[in-house]
């Protein structure tokens, strides 16, 4: 039977032969920035499979760029290639640092009994000292996993946040004729079906510890609203009135779920706790009001709402006051979603008879179109670090699931295009 343990191991700082905890960060990303230039110089490979040692590079560099922390360099543009299989001395990572780089990384695949083992390094450029060693052993099968988990660590050495490598996107997949909730690693790699309802679900929504995923399964012929628990499997019905239980959003602290109903006439948003008791209604209107979205304080609630006669987005506090408008560009605006870093509003605009993603300031501010081309572009969901956002596009035929940058560049379809994946939510 083959061992899936994953073991890590960190030393967390290390001077001159002693380990102490360091309590300064190597450069905390604020706002736009300038990034930090870094260079993997190798990933040596001690396991007799040189397949093992490409895809290892290849994905700790992904990590890397998807960040959008660092400025990946070229070793060999540098001048500084460096292919031994011994940790590189100190006069070599000077080298890479007089060419630039603020960190150089340097990693070992090697066996040890039955285990992969995956021996990182990241080193200051500017003096060649040691500033993280991370050992990590499981198998063949979970190198993905432990080069993401190598990875997120240089992430938080630089910027004293968690790293994204590791987290998982939720969505929804017709693969199977039926639309089923599954999940995947953030760059697309193992994907796995959650659900078997044989219906339609929709709206996948993570509990901020990342455990719980809420969404909307019409299995009983209704749209109602289910929670699933991913580390015990047991799923239960949180909503279940008559008519629509759908948009499901958990708040900061994970002990309420925004969601909207329209057991009362019209769509109108309440808020409950994860099994659906003590609903709260927050709004009353004539139009429909729906897909919530907490502010990361946990004090207001953006939303969609057509009461001004289109679709449009409003914010109110958590108890339905104090609603003010900041939409006002475009027939149709909605899917809003809340930035982790609290300064924008992603969310979904109609151009053209298309829908296209947007951002805006939360006081109306700043809109800007951040996606162009063919198709319709949905479902946006922020990364955790706020720095990406996944969304659902048709513009290659098939919806497919993309990522790309919060200011709409680089983006990277994730999805196979075999089927339509739609409706992604990144995990905390």
């Amino acid at each position: 039977m083959k061992r899936t343990l994953l073991i890590l191991l960190f030393i967390p700082f290390i001077l001159t032969g002693t380990i102490a905890h360091s309590q300064i960060y190597l450069g905390v990303i604020t706002g736009e920035v300038r990034k930090i230039p870094i260079v993997v110089l190798d990933i040596a490979n001690d396991t007799g499979l040189p397949l093992l040692r490409e895809e290892a590079l290849r994905i700790l560099q992904a990590d890397l760029r998807r960040s959008q922390v660092f400025d990946v360099l070229d070793p060999a543009k540098l001048d500084i290639a460096y292919t031994l299989q011994t940790e590189p001395p100190t006069e070599v990572v000077k080298r890479a640092g007089t060419f630039g780089a603020s960190g150089v990384v340097w990693a070992k695949l090697s066996r040890r009994g039955n285990d992969l083992q995956l021996s990182g390094r990241l080193f200051d450029g500017g003096g060649g000292s040691p500033l993280a060693v991370k050992e990590l052993y499981g198998n063949d099968e979970l190198l993905p996993r432990m080069v993401h988990t190598f990875a997120d660590e240089i992430v938080s050495r630089y910027t004293g946040e968690k790293g994204i490598a590791r987290t998982r996107i939720a969505f929804v997949s017709d693969k199977t004729g039926r639309k089923e909730l599954s999940v995947m690693d953030y760059d697309g790699r193992s994907p796995l079906k959650l659900t078997a309802d044989r219906s339609i679900c929709t709206s996948p929504a993570w509990s901020p510890d990342g455990k719980i995923l809420a969404y909307v399964s019409y299995r009983d012929r209704n749209p109602d609203l289910y929670g699933l628990d991913l580390t015990t499997g047991r799923r239960w019905k949180i909503s279940g009135a008559e008519g629509l239980n759908i948009s499901p959003a958990w708040s900061p602290n994970g002990k309420r779920l925004a969601a909207a109903l329209s057991k009362d006439g019209g769509a109108e948003i309440y808020t409950m706790d994860r099994e659906g008791r003590d609903p709260e209604r927050l709004t009353y209107g004539v139009a429909d009001n729906v897909a919530p979205s907490w502010s990361p304080n946990g004090r207001e609630i953006v939303f969609n709402s057509g009461r001004a006669g289109t679709p449009q987005i409003y914010i109110m506090g958590t108890d339905g006051t104090d609603v003010r408008r900041i939409t006002f560009e475009g027939p149709y605006n909605g899917s809003p979603q809340w930035s982790p870093r609290a300064d924008r509003i992603v969310f979904v605009t109609q151009v053209g008879g298309n829908f296209k993603i947007a951002t805006i300031a939360p006081d109306g501010s700043s809109f800007a179109q951040i996606t162009n081309g063919p198709g319709s572009d949905e479902n946006p969901s922020w990364s955790p670090s706020g720095r990406k956002i996944v969304f659902s596009s048709n513009r290659e035929g098939r919806y497919n699931i993309y990522i790309m940058n919060a200011d709409g560049t680089d983006i990277e379809r994730l999805t196979p295009n075999d089927a339509n994946y739609t409706s992604p939510a990144w995990s905390p």
